[in-house]
């Protein structure tokens, strides 16, 4: 099951310079889900071009709400502080390496984190995490290269594997929680009528 998305990643030259604002809010029509969005620390571009651009896309999803997973490698702190100044529902903080306060505030805000197998190397800020704001992903192929074969965007058993022990749970529970919390967040944004029709009937029984 695929769902196809929108975005501009902030680590992408290309992409920051060619955004556009009516291009963007009239792909995001026919989409529930946008992706790599953010700031990133490390990347070439300036940061006040990142924010620029990132600001221009909460604004844009104040109007029209959708599942937004977002970047923030480096900039954690500048991430939430933009989420207060243009606060959006559906927030997915993707590869989320944010301090345990930091951790706190976002969940304060209402956020949601992506977990992929790099992501397990640090369980106890993940277990800061609340089992009901948990998502599982790959980032394939960046942040599946330690789990084990085969590498694929949907295989995400060894990360409910690994969020099984953090949670002391079955993994099967863990699968089941994950579900109830993606059904939860697309309910919150209410973008469930433009997913598949299996993904609608995976959700429905959640």
């Amino acid at each position: 099951m695929t769902v196809w998305g929108v975005g501009c990643h902030p680590g992408l030259a290309s992409a920051q310079e060619e955004f556009d604002r009516k291009r963007f809010s009239s792909l995001i029509r026919t989409t529930p889900f946008v992706s790599e969005v953010g700031l990133d620390r490390r990347s070439k571009v300036p940061m006040l071009t990142q924010e620029k651009t990132f600001r221009v896309i909460l604004q844009e999803l104040t109007q029209s709400p959708r599942i937004a997973s977002i970047h923030n490698s480096g900039a954690c702190h500048l991430v939430l502080e933009l989420l207060e100044e243009v606060p959006i529902k559906g927030v997915v903080l993707h590869w989320w390496r944010g301090t345990p306060a930091q951790t706190d505030r976002a969940v304060a805000l209402g956020c949601w984190f992506s977990i992929n197998a790099a992501g397990m190397k640090y369980t106890a800020d993940v277990a800061r995490i609340p089992r009901d704001r948990i998502l599982t992903e790959t980032d394939h192929p960046s942040g599946d290269r330690s789990a084990p074969a085969p590498r694929q965007p949907g295989a995400v058993a060894d990360v409910e594997t690994a969020l099984a022990r953090v949670y002391g749970t079955p993994s099967a529970d863990v699968r089941r929680q994950v579900w109830r919390n993606f059904k939860t967040l697309a309910e919150e944004v209410d973008v469930v009528e433009l997913l598949s029709p299996p993904i609608r009937r995976m959700i429905a029984v959640a």
